[in-house]
């Protein structure tokens, strides 16, 4: 397991954009912006693994940890309270991979006491992860 430290941010933009090109919105997301490096390093690794038969595009907003996934929290008046605080976590260098995006997994009981306070579930729907890259240009699923 490694450590890394990561910045706080919400509702954060696509490209300059509010709205998320699959007519979605960010307004209710909260992620951690990890160092792109990690990301770098993993989407090669990725690319090796695969004999370089296969490539990872980097996510939307580059390597992240979504904490809140267009949940509008109970607790509102947290909402921001954090913006653009440090946050340490610790990631497992496993890659983990469903067909479009890859990831690895992570702890952090802060971003779980985060949910918390806001009045969401301490355990999101999708565990805690870093996500590193996709495939949605190599499978056309832009």
């Amino acid at each position: 397991m490694f450590r890394s430290t990561g910045r706080l941010r919400y509702s954060p933009t696509i490209n300059g954009s509010t709205n998320r090109r699959d007519g979605g919105t960010t307004k209710w997301w909260l992620v951690v912006d990890c160092d792109p490096e990690i990301g770098r390093y993993y989407r090669t690794l990725y690319s090796m693994w695969t004999y370089k038969t296969s490539t990872l595009q980097q996510p939307a907003w580059s390597a992240h940890i979504s904490i809140v996934r267009n949940e509008r929290p109970p607790n509102e008046k947290a909402w921001k309270k954090y913006a653009g605080k440090p946050i340490e976590y610790t990631y497992i260098p496993k890659l983990e991979f469903n067909g479009i995006y890859v990831w690895l997994p992570v702890i952090c009981d802060q971003a779980l006491d985060i949910r918390e306070e806001l009045g969401l579930s301490r355990e999101p729907y999708y565990s805690l992860h870093l996500t590193i890259g996709n495939r949605k240009e190599e499978m056309g699923a832009l």
